[in-house]
C-alpha cells in the first residue's frame, strides 16, 4: 500500500511534528506532576490511567530540544499544554524525549519527558483535517475529535 504525499499531508505531517516538539517543552516545564515514566510499563501504564487503549506497547522515541525562543506553532502548543497543567517554557533550551504510541491507525499519544518525568503530551490525529487535544482533557478514553 502507497500513500500518495501531496504538499497539503507533507504540511500537516510537519505540523503535527512541530506541535509534538512543543508538547515535549511542555512536559519539561510541569514540575509539579513528576510523574515517573522511565520505562515503557510505567509509560503504558499512565496511558491507560487516560482510558487509552493501545494497539500495541511498541513505542517511538525522539529526542528533541526545546527552543530558546518560541514561534506562534510553539506558543500555540503551549497553550494547548497549559489546558494540562503543563508549560514547555520552563524547558526552553532543554533536550527532551518524546514517546509516541499508536491508539490506532489513525491516532497516537504522544509523552514528553525530561529526566524521564513527564512534562507534557497530547493525543493527536493523523488525518489531514486531524485535532490534537491535550493529555488531561481526555477522560475515559473520550477525546473531542
Amino acid at each position: 500500500m502507497y500513500i500518495l504525499l501531496t504538499k497539503k499531508r507533507v504540511a500537516v505531517i510537519l505540523a503535527v511534528m512541530v506541535l509534538g516538539l512543543i508538547l515535549a517543552g511542555q512536559f519539561l516545564s510541569a514540575g509539579a506532576n513528576q510523574i515517573d515514566l522511565s520505562t515503557n510499563e510505567k509509560r503504558v501504564q499512565y496511558i491507560n490511567t487516560l482510558g487509552i487503549k493501545l494497539q500495541s506497547d511498541d513505542f517511538t522515541q525522539k529526542q528533541v530540544v526545546i527552543p530558546q525562543t518560541f514561534n506562534k506553532v510553539y506558543n500555540n502548543y503551549n497553550d494547548l499544554q497549559l489546558k494540562a497543567g503543563f508549560n514547555l517554557k520552563n524547558y526552553c533550551g532543554k533536550q527532551v524525549t518524546i514517546f509516541t504510541y499508536n491508539i490506532d491507525s489513525q491516532t497516537v499519544v504522544n509523552l514528553i519527558t525530561f529526566n524521564e518525568k513527564l512534562i507534557g503530551g497530547d493525543v493527536a490525529s493523523l488525518k489531514i483535517d486531524g485535532q490534537m487535544t491535550a493529555l488531561k482533557e481526555i477522560e475515559n478514553g473520550k477525546r473531542t475529535f
